[in-house]
């Protein structure tokens, strides 16, 4: 036994040195968790860490209590679960996509060679990691997909080409240590921070991967999570250059009073260009370390909430917290600052009907201005933002644009063994925030000696030379004009299990409808006119006027788009 836990470890080793692996079966996005979610909302796994993904000692853990509680479905798939992750170290696979965009007659192809490794060398000890070496001819920032939606892969852009396809890796990796009560566990890879995983306002899954370093003490009674994340950081003028330096401290301490009910307290930090170990100490308050350098980060604060108020029902709740006006809060003031994101999540997981297996719905909001920071509030556009929520330029967050809402709903049946069809529909509703701003800023934007962004996106910051838009007051999709979109699809999926190996097969058939209304409110309001006098307020507010009859001339529009995919993984 040593000698074979020497040469696995060894291979391993090396494999993880010439940077050929990524997470398996702690990938948040990794089938696992979807039927975790159904087995949370049953309550057959309660009270688990807030951070996700979770080590194999945690995997197994939770798969020997599916099998001891569940009924004759969820020990079966548990079963598999366990063969697939525990029953050998490697499995080689592939991986196929294609899809077409009826409205444009667009396309994307791609195939991937993979391999997977899991592997628990000790109780304590355990890693897991595999490549997706993929041909595709579309970049994860121009591939056919719905609106507000991210790339599933962690692809780096490359001039490596054969032909119209990118030859590009997919690299992640992870090891941990400790047992289910007590952990370490670090690696690149994605993550996710909270109850609500998919699709959350604090670090969903669909974030683009990082590298990570997480903590977690696991009682039953409260919990404790603090975690690292090395992100990267880009400038407006150029989204796609990376700039080291750029991390995201989150801790949370959970109390746990009953199976049924569980609440946390969560805390975050942004920040970059320099390491600082204060937001390395796991009991202290980022917003008291944050006034020790002066103030010069971005701290969030918010909570979150678990409940299961009936057999096979779940409610989830986020609040999260990037900046209010506290002195207009205490004095009850009407007009308030509320810069923060929220969530309210129901799943439905029915034993009364076969077919039906689960039902979500949740309800995302994202208010103006939030996450939008701008580092130290610097106006010059050309520097690397190091303080705003965004990850390689992308939503580090909810992959919503401030001032922003979403409605989800899901259900997902199964009229066969091993088939599963989800069923969805999406609502988002967007506004630009500077329709309705203040004259004052308006000035500011038209008159001044700066081009500032105003397409109300998260690189829209607050901040100008005269101060800070909206410090009392929040307009959350009050605009006249709202961009509206309208989502609705299904999904079908056919996983079978290679009972030989351990490994398995999936087949995947998917549809998305998309009618997105008012698509050119995401432009510049108002741009910088060198001509004119900023002392003379008519014509200043003469070509404001005009700069926003123009807006409003371009800011409707229809697009609607019909989106198939197929897709096919065999490992073995």
């Amino acid at each position: 036994m040593r000698i074979r836990n020497t040469a696995v470890i060894a291979l391993l080793f090396i494999v993880f040195s010439s940077s050929v692996f990524s997470q398996v079966s702690a990938d948040p996005d990794d089938f696992f968790y979807t039927d975790l979610n159904r087995w949370e909302t049953l309550g057959l796994v309660t009270n688990l860490p807030s951070s996700r993904p979770y080590p194999m000692q945690m995997v197994k853990e939770i798969l020997q209590i599916v099998l001891e509680k569940g009924d004759n479905s969820d020990r079966a798939i548990a079963r598999e679960h366990l063969d697939r992750i525990f029953g050998r170290v490697m499995s080689p696979g592939v991986r196929t996509e294609a899809a077409y965009n009826l409205a444009d007659s667009s396309k994307q192809l791609g195939v991937a060679m993979a391999l997977d490794a899991n592997y628990q060398i000790e109780d304590f000890f355990s890693v897991s990691a595999s490549i997706d070496g993929w041909a595709i001819n579309r970049l994860p920032n121009n591939e056919l997909l719905p609106s507000n939606t991210l790339s599933s892969k962690d692809l780096i852009e490359d001039q490596v080409k054969a032909g119209p396809f990118y030859i590009l890796p997919s690299i992640n990796s992870s090891f941990s240590v400790g047992n289910t009560e007590y952990y370490a566990q670090a690696g690149l890879m994605r993550g996710s921070w909270g109850p609500i995983h998919s699709n959350g306002v604090i670090l969903p899954s669909s974030a683009f991967h990082t590298g990570q370093y997480t903590v977690a003490i696991n009682k039953e009674k409260w919990g404790f999570d603090t975690a690292l994340y090395s992100l990267v950081a880009t400038s407006i003028d150029n989204p796609v250059e990376f700039n080291p330096e750029k991390f995201l401290a989150v801790h949370s301490i959970d109390w746990r009073p009953y199976r049924w009910l569980s609440f946390s307290l969560v805390e975050s930090v942004v920040y970059g260009n320099r390491i600082e170990p204060l937001y390395l100490l796991p009991f202290s308050v980022y917003f008291t370390s944050q006034g020790l350098v002066g103030f010069a980060d971005n701290s969030m604060i918010g909570g979150t909430f678990s409940v299961l108020p009936a057999k096979g029902v779940k409610i989830d709740g986020v609040l999260y917290t990037d900046d209010i006006g506290f002195n207009d809060v205490i004095r009850f003031n009407k007009d308030q600052k509320w810069r923060i994101a929220g969530q309210l999540a129901a799943s439905w997981a029915p034993k009364i009907h076969p077919m039906l297996r689960f039902l979500k719905a949740d309800y995302t909001m994202v208010t103006p201005y939030t996450y939008s920071h701008k580092e130290s509030d610097s106006l010059d556009s050309s520097a690397p933002n190091y303080q705003n929520y965004t990850h390689a330029g992308q939503a580090l967050g909810a992959s919503l644009e401030p001032n922003s809402d979403r409605l989800n709903l899901s259900v997902t049946v199964t009229p066969l063994e091993k088939l599963d069809v989800d069923i969805v529909g999406t609502l988002i509703r967007h506004g630009n925030v500077n329709e309705n701003i203040q004259q004052d800023w308006v000035r500011e934007y038209v008159a001044g000696s700066l081009d500032y962004v105003t397409d109300g996106s998260v690189n829209n910051s607050s901040y100008t030379k005269t101060g800070h838009a909206y410090n009392h007051g929040t307009p959350f999709l009050t605009q006249d004009t709202l961009q509206y979109i309208w989502q609705t699809g299904f999904d079908v999926k056919c996983r079978l299990p290679v009972l030989k190996t351990g490994g398995y097969m999936l087949f995947k058939l998917g549809y998305r409808f998309e009618l997105n209304l008012n698509d050119g409110i995401n432009s510049n309001v108002y741009a910088s006119d060198s001509s004119l006098d900023p002392d003379d307020t008519a014509a200043v507010d003469a070509a404001a006027a005009a700069q926003l009859a123009e807006w409003k001339a371009n800011a409707g529009g229809r697009e609607i788009d019909n989106i198939i995919t197929v897709g096919f993984e065999y490992y073995y």
